[in-house]
């Protein structure tokens, strides 16, 4: 496996000459060199991020700017403005180093600041005096995009679980302080040991109202769905040490006073939780893509919106967008995108009077009139675009707790007994809640979002994004794995055969095909206009865009001073007769590119891995069946696991029937919608029309399927590391619960082994980083 030089994912390389993973990494890379920002790399530190992919040939809408900015300007108070956006693409110091430096060479800046963990861009300008849409277009060509800022509720829980940690951290400290002269021999009877003891019963209180609430209910909530969360023995925990401690004090039991050890469990606990979270938060802000379902359609020149659609509504839809509910086309011929609902490749051209299905998505230049035929809560695209964005849980993991539940409060109440029975009633309350307190899984607390978040970093250099932090545990259970077939099996577009031709064309040919591809939506166009890459890019630069004509089902057509230039289907412009995209001059050919769909790198080595390890390979599509088996024989998969012809309920009834919790599902379109709420574990590659990353449990930006069984192996080594820290953390609790029941358990030594596990469990769980 190669790494690419840009963005540090591993990928499968052609040729040893190739040195990126994709065009868009390619084209970056050109330019930070050609504008001597070689820094960059330096300060990356070979971290691997996101490929570029095609950023930076798309056409972006950047209109939400300019009012935004005119009102931002409109409260400046000393000629200075400012402007928060999200940004896609940002990943690291090198990402912030590098837009600082861009934002500095455009008047009127001040100061751009980029927080790669929040995904946000500060910008400060002088007011009249930049251009923030020029500096927007640019960045586009460094790979990176912005859009307008909205705080999503994922960012507002990780905002908070951070204030949460803060805090509980001064409390942890404050209570500690006030708590080790009674450790240290402070005498009962001096004047100010009440006040210490106050002081430390106030910092656990507050510990417990602002972080021992986050878990408290949390496991409360779990309960009333009928469900086990791992917070439930931390809410035990932290409940039994608390109310104890209080016990404690009022009966004057020094043993059962923990005030310090629930501040410090507290802090411990979220900052476990906080690494967890950070690194799956800041994956599902990665992405800003818009979906191509439009939220209003033009009816009459008024918006209008999608739960207002009835039948016989005439209404417009932009190019990209989709067709929201099942309509009839009623302006001139146009060609849209079947692949979102059937899987079919291929542009298909519409002509007046059509009846296109909802999820259509239009590739024409030109907008399109639609006449509605239902209601849009009568939609198909209504029912796969609802989302069902709940954590899925192990049912291993919610055995264990139970089996783990029951243990603690057996030998915690035996304890309480024995002691009572022998008449020592205060010890033996001592003894349970000791059990109770020691018990918690602070070890693991702390372990496992360490694995996790170790876990995540290895699939990013692989080009895998993981979005639900419960994925490793399932993904060990998997033993049959579905995918679907175009745009997942295979690349979301044709492979040009002949990319020699493009490289021959002389400059004017070269820039009227940058020309006739620039803003395409139609899947051979984009493919040519990234083809010709930074040659393109500079042509267009310095030649400016031209005006385009699009014939649909024949291609497009621009005038020149030389003449008309033509790019379409053979025959159309020229007396050709083969399976070529022609470009021609007056009907001259001037150079034929050859497509062919084509499996994604590594699919092949990726099915024989997946096979080896014993997971059955399937493929539920709704392209051709006769596609479908030809695809199936030539990745050595069963013609009787390969299917063709499905919709998206028979998609997700054969996921269903095959899902025993061991199934995993990897699709790219509306159509496989259903049948990810129907599988166990969900991934999808991000394509240029994507829809499933913001339901699934991880995703992909890489063209390759090399990630897939490293995913498994990433797994292996997490729960490897895991098993280690859950074997001591058995041992240590079955010492510590041995001193708990003989009565020899305190607070001071509760507090200086709840700390020390969770470090020897940090240390167990990175031994096997490799």
């Amino acid at each position: 496996m190669a790494t690419c030089e840009h963005c540090g994912t591993a990928f499968s390389a052609a040729t040893p000459e190739e040195k990126f993973c994709c065009r868009g990494c390619e084209f970056v890379a050109g330019m930070i060199q050609e504008a001597g920002f070689d820094r960059f790399y330096d300060l990356k530190q070979g971290l691997a991020t996101a490929p570029v992919r095609s950023r930076p040939f798309e056409n972006h809408d950047f209109q939400w700017l300019a009012p935004r900015m005119a009102e931002a300007e409109s409260k400046s108070t000393d000629n200075t403005a400012n402007l928060d956006c999200a940004i896609e693409g940002i990943s690291c110091v090198g990402c912030v180093w590098l837009i600082e430096k861009l934002f500095e060479k455009h008047p009127g800046a001040i100061r751009a600041a980029a927080h790669p963990s929040a995904g946000r861009l500060h910008l400060e300008w002088q007011a009249g005096k930049s251009d923030l849409i020029g500096f927007a277009t640019e960045l586009t060509r460094f790979g990176y995009v912005i859009a307008p800022s909205a705080s999503g509720n994922s960012d507002h829980e990780r905002r908070k679980l951070g204030a949460r940690m803060g805090l509980c951290g001064a409390f942890a400290l404050n209570a500690m302080g006030f708590s080790l002269p009674g450790y240290l021999g402070m005498p009962q009877d001096f004047e100010f040991a009440g006040l210490f003891r106050l002081i430390a019963f106030l910092s656990a209180t507050l510990a417990m109202l602002v972080g021992g609430s986050y878990f408290i209910d949390r496991a409360w909530r779990a309960l009333k769905a009928r469900t086990l969360h791992i917070d439930l023995p931390i809410a035990l925990g932290l409940i039994s040490a608390y109310s104890g401690s209080i016990a404690g004090w009022a009966m004057g039991i020094e043993g059962l006073m923990y005030f310090d050890f629930v501040a410090t469990f507290v802090f411990l606990m979220l900052g476990g939780r906080f690494v967890q979270t950070a690194a799956i938060d800041r994956n599902r802000r990665r992405l800003l893509r818009s979906s191509p379902i439009p939220s209003q359609v033009r009816s009459a020149g008024e918006n209008i919106e999608l739960e207002a659609i009835s039948p016989g509504l005439h209404f417009e839809i932009d190019p990209g967008q989709a067709v929201p509910v099942a309509a009839t086309l009623g302006s001139d011929e146009a060609e849209f995108s079947l692949e979102w609902i059937n899987g079919e490749a291929e542009p298909r051209l519409a002509t007046p009077g059509t009846r296109l299905p909802a999820g259509a998505i239009l590739l024409s230049r030109q907008s399109a009139d639609l006449t509605a035929d239902e209601t849009w809560a009568e939609s198909l695209l209504a029912r796969l675009t609802r989302r069902e964005d709940t954590e899925r849980s192990s049912p291993i993991l919610q055995k264990i707790l139970r089996a783990y539940l029951v243990v603690v409060l057996i030998i915690g109440l035996a304890g309480f007994i024995g002691w009572s029975i022998a008449g020592e009633t205060a010890i033996g309350l001592q003894a349970m809640i000791s059990i109770f307190v020691v018990s918690c899984p602070c070890a693991l607390g702390v372990a496992i979002p360490l694995a996790d978040d170790l876990a995540a970093s290895r699939a990013e250099r692989q080009g895998a994004f993981i979005r639900a932090a419960s994925l490793w545990g399932r993904l060990r259970h998997v033993r049959k794995v579905i995918f679907d077939k175009t745009g997942t099996l295979t690349l979301e577009r044709p492979v040009l055969l002949d990319p020699e031709q493009v490289a021959a064309l002389d400059d004017p040919s070269a820039l009227a095909l940058a020309r006739l591809t620039s803003g395409s939506l139609h899947p051979v166009g984009r493919t040519l206009h990234e083809t010709l890459g930074t040659r393109g890019q500079k042509l267009l630069a310095r030649e400016g865009p031209s005006a385009i004509t699009d014939h649909p089902g024949h291609g497009v057509s621009m005038e020149s001073p030389a003449g008309t230039w033509t790019l379409g289907r053979s025959g159309w412009k020229d007396d050709g007769s083969d399976r070529a995209t022609v470009l021609a001059l007056d009907g001259k050919r001037i150079a034929a590119f050859h497509f062919q769909d084509s499996v994604r790198p590594d699919a092949k080595q990726a099915i024989a891995s997946l096979r080896s390890r014993g997971c059955e390979l399937h493929i539920l599509s709704g392209d051709a069946p006769e596609k479908v088996a030809k695809l199936a024989a030539e990745l050595d998969i069963s013609n009787n696991q390969a299917h063709g012809g499905l919709d998206p309920d028979a998609k997700a009834d054969r996921v269903r029937k095959l899902d025993r919790h061991d199934t995993l599902y990897l699709g790219d379109g509306a159509n496989d919608s259903l049948a990810f709420d129907a599988a166990h574990v969900t991934g999808t590659p991000v394509v240029d029309r994507s829809l499933l990353e913001a339901k699934s449990d991880f995703y992909t930006l890489g063209s390759g399927l090399a990630f897939l069984p490293e995913l498994f192996r990433i797994a292996d080594r997490r729960a490897h590391g895991v098993q280690r820290a859950f074997t001591f953390a058995l041992v240590y609790n079955s010492c510590a619960v041995f001193l708990c029941l003989h009565g020899h358990m305190n607070p001071l030594l509760a507090a200086i082994l709840m700390p020390l596990s969770s470090i020897i469990s940090v240390l167990l769980v990175t031994l096997g980083r490799r």
